[in-house]
């Protein structure tokens, strides 16, 4: 009898000492994965800003190369309202 609840211990133990190494082994593994999927998505988000920017600047390029009266007629036909309005920009003088 003295012999089995050794050998029963002896087994808890290595079983004990298996699962604390299981669960160690998947929280470093988890929390790895964890924080290289947050750095992945900060640098998807990173380049994604950085595209619209440079969007932005192609953007700002052109209609700063814009007059008046074309600038007027393309905001308003992004929005869909007529540009009669701004054919009283045509033969304004530039600065």
């Amino acid at each position: 009898m003295i012999g089995t609840l050794s050998t029963l211990s002896s087994r808890l133990t290595i079983l004990s000492a298996a699962v604390v190494a299981a669960v160690t082994a998947y929280g470093t593994g988890y929390v790895y994965g964890r924080h290289n999927g947050y750095q992945q998505a900060t640098t998807e988000q990173f380049k994604a800003d950085i595209k619209a920017q440079h969007e932005r600047a192609k953007d700002d390029a052109k209609l700063r190369a814009l007059n008046d009266y074309d600038f007027c007629v393309l905001s308003l036909r992004r929005r869909g309202v007529p540009v009669d309005d701004c054919e009283v920009l045509r033969g304004l003088p530039q600065d």
